[in-house]
């Protein structure tokens, strides 16, 4: 699947669901769980040291059902690690050319995370397929509606504090995407509840 293609795909899902655990033991199920629901972008972070373990397993045993990236890279090294391991698309959270960089050179998707004016002026310039809003809810709707007065042609997808009943009014503030974390994957990994509110989360982004 071409970068086109991914992107395509997120704009018409409007959904990534982040798997952030403290223990990774249960990660293909949780995956699975989402996937079932409805999800098909699936965010696996590595900032723990069994996070590259972790998407590896989940895209392995998703691949043919959910397109699989690499959350909160930080170091140019980690991008291949992570394309390594099977990820699609890589999302940071802040703006680092060199990752940016790294993420074209191994052909995958790029979210860098952005919250001023002219972080997200450096994140479109160095080439972000979706400039990921973070923390949207520090600003709130209104900080994404000012930003795009500026920058109009930017995908934005707000990240922190997106939930299943709010993520309409963020689509309609003009988001490409959203993506949720906690409010769906809890970070004990528990799955009590969690088709129940994925499906919730699906449906809410699908308006």
């Amino acid at each position: 699947m071409t970068i086109a293609e991914l992107a395509s795909g997120l704009e018409r899902v409007r959904l990534v669901a982040i798997i952030r655990l403290h223990d990774h033991s249960g990660v293909v199920k949780i995956a699975e769980t989402l996937i079932s629901a409805g999800v098909e972008y699936l965010e696996v972070t590595i900032e723990r040291a069994t996070g590259l373990d972790a998407l590896q397993r989940v895209a392995h045993a998703c691949a043919t059902t959910a397109t699989v990236g690499a959350g909160t890279v930080v170091r140019p090294e980690d991008v291949a690690r992570a394309a390594d391991s099977g990820a699609r698309f890589i999302v940071t959270p802040n703006v680092n050319p060199d990752v940016i960089a790294a993420a074209h050179d191994q052909g995958l998707m790029i979210l860098p995370g952005a919250f001023t004016p002219s972080e997200v002026a450096v994140a479109a310039q160095c080439g972000a397929h979706f400039v990921k809003l973070f923390p949207a809810s520090t600003g709130g709707l209104g900080h994404l509606t000012a930003l795009r007065g500026p920058f109009p042609h930017v995908k934005f997808v707000p990240t922190g504090g997106v939930t299943s009943d709010n993520a309409p009014e963020w689509l309609d503030a003009g988001a490409a995407a959203v993506a949720m974390g906690s409010n769906l994957v809890p970070g004990n990994g528990s799955l009590d509840g969690m088709y129940e509110r994925t499906r919730r989360a699906v449906v809410a982004s699908a308006r």
